[in-house]
């Protein structure tokens, strides 16, 4: 018989899948308790969530959520979980949450990616990393600007060029006499 322990922790598990449609699961390998709270406090400011998971509960969470045809493949690739697990629920804005970790995975090496559905798609370990090293939508804008402002400022440099090396020979000149 199913405690009921259990079963709420499923059910919480179930009601954190169902608000948040972008999640990831990391692998979690002898991390000490101060590292998971300080990534817990850096996901807090981004609006994203990580809880550990017992895999037996996120599997049982899956299987009543596998009427979705995304979590019918998520099941078929995933299972069976080994190791630790943690549930990680990105916001809307998941990208700034999946670079907070990637520069946490890069410090602390006793994590690492392990799946996750973003934007109603699967992603295997290589390519959240891949996702977590493309620039922010602020840092393609400045890019941008930066690319179409780079040629008029080039024109006006060349533009200034003679003028600027007339006065650098006179100030010269004058220093001479």
């Amino acid at each position: 018989m199913i405690s009921l322990k259990k079963k709420q922790r499923r059910d919480k598990i179930v009601q954190l899948l169902k608000e948040n449609k972008n999640f990831l699961l990391l692998k979690i390998n002898r991390i000490t308790h101060q590292s998971l709270e300080s990534l817990r406090k850096e996901l807090k400011k981004a609006d994203s969530k990580i809880n550990v998971v017992k895999n037996t509960l996120f599997k049982k969470a899956i299987n009543l959520l596998s009427s979705k045809s995304i979590t019918k493949n998520l099941k078929k690739n995933l299972f069976p979980l080994k190791d630790s697990t943690a549930l990680v629920c990105l916001s809307n804005h998941w990208v700034d949450s999946l670079k907070k970790i990637n520069q946490f995975i890069t410090k602390e090496k006793t994590l690492e990616f392990r799946v996750g559905i973003i934007e109603n798609n699967i992603y295997s370990q290589n390519e959240l990393v891949k996702l977590a090293l493309l620039p922010n939508k602020e840092e393609i804008l400045s890019k941008i600007i930066g690319s179409i402002k780079s040629p008029i400022n080039r024109l006006i440099y060349s533009l200034k060029y003679g003028t600027n090396k007339l006065v650098f020979i006179l100030k010269e000149k004058s220093k001479s006499n």
